[in-house]
């Protein structure tokens, strides 16, 4: 299917409604067609769920973590395990299950952070022999909801690496995900990742005004106004290696036998990074519909996301975002609930674990659907 016309069916494609939760739901199905290579969602519920981090600059500890989960309405939690930290067993986890959460589990080969707390990527594993013997270990003592290789693949200030190296370590996630009965998914392409790769399709294709459009409505202003200007971005070094290891990757999990596409998102989408004028951006669901769209018709899988967000305290946002992962069909869509500083994540809560505005209005769209 040409961009163009995969931009016309997203605009106007009849999707679900339904959503499942932790309160009993109803759901209204429609019918949509899809490609002969894209996965069915129609009569889909997404299931709603919540990552909890720090607020105001104080870790939220495990069992705080499910109290926010369960005053939220959701019965869905991202964990994670360092494999090569793995001793045995994950305290958090524990917390998780034995409070009735079902955990969407990340496995990190490693924590991408020194001392200081400064970033430090760690290399993909290649010892796929011993990588696979730890992951059968922790998959023999937990049996996650969705199994999660790695966290954002594609972001270098996490992983060292090359695509192929990522490729073979999802495969032999898989391989043992699988041989225990249980999902998996990949780490979670993050936003700039995969707007890049859509801008550079359209821009490719010779739709240089689309790709504008796609731009200015995906992009931090400063940003797009660089793109517009600077010819083919594959010119520069950094946006060029990250654009290419997303095709790569992408184009693997075509082929795959992923059972959800994975990716991370925030909005306002314009709004990404520090000095950014939150007066002239806003909210548009068409664009995030796109991108959902776009990675269903690449890789003919269905889409979730254990990490999308905000990046204003707006309570309106809140809820007009579940509505978008709701109306998008999305599998699974984990709400990153953690306060990040300035031009970063904004949380539901506040460090003492009560739900702020944000966290009503979460709470009560989830109630309601």
């Amino acid at each position: 299917m040409k961009l163009e016309t995969l931009l016309f069916s997203v605009l106007f494609l009849p999707v679900n409604k339904g959503c499942d939760n932790a309160q009993n739901g109803t759901s209204s199905t429609t019918t949509s067609s899809v490609s002969a290579n894209q996965s069915d969602t129609s009569n889909q519920r997404t299931k709603f769920g919540i990552m909890v981090a720090k607020s105001e600059g104080q870790i939220i500890p495990p069992e705080k973590q499910v109290k926010i989960a369960k005053d939220l309405g959701v019965h869905y939690i991202r964990g994670r395990v360092d494999v090569q930290g793995w001793d045995g067993s994950e305290p958090s986890y524990n917390v998780y299950t034995s409070a009735g959460m079902k955990v969407l589990l990340n496995l990190n080969y490693g924590v991408p952070r020194n001392g200081a707390g400064e970033h430090a990527p760690v290399p993909f594993p290649t010892d796929m022999t011993a990588y696979s013997k730890t992951l059968n270990a922790v998959l023999d003592k937990y049996k996650p909801e969705v199994v999660v290789i790695e966290n954002e693949e594609d972001n270098p200030n996490y992983h060292q690496g090359t695509a192929d190296d990522y490729i073979n370590e999802l495969k032999t996630g898989i391989q043992v995900a699988h041989s225990k009965g249980l999902k998996v998914t990949n780490g979670g392409i993050t936003v700039r990742e995969i707007c890049l790769i859509i801008y550079d399709d359209l821009a490719q294709s010779g739709q240089k005004d689309k790709a504008a459009s796609f731009a200015q409505k995906a992009f931090p202003a400063n940003f797009a106004a660089r793109l517009s200007s600077g010819g083919d971005i594959l010119r520069n070094p950094q946006v060029g290696r990250q654009v290419l290891f997303g095709r790569k990757i992408i184009a693997a999990y075509k082929d795959l036998d992923l059972d959800y596409i994975n990716f991370h998102w925030y909005e306002p989408v314009q709004a990404r990074g520090k000095n950014i004028d939150k007066s002239s951006v806003n909210f548009d669901p068409s664009t995030f519909a796109y991108v959902v769209n776009y990675l269903r018709e690449k890789t003919g899988k269905p889409v979730m996301t254990n990490e999308f967000g905000v990046l204003d305290p707006s309570a309106d946002l809140v809820k007009n975002l579940l509505k978008a992962a709701k109306d998008a069909n999305l599998s699974y869509a984990i709400f990153y609930s953690a306060d990040g500083g300035e031009g970063k994540a904004i949380a539901l809560q506040n460090a003492g674990g009560d739900l702020r505005d944000n966290g009503q209005a979460f709470k009560d769209f989830v109630k309601q659907n």
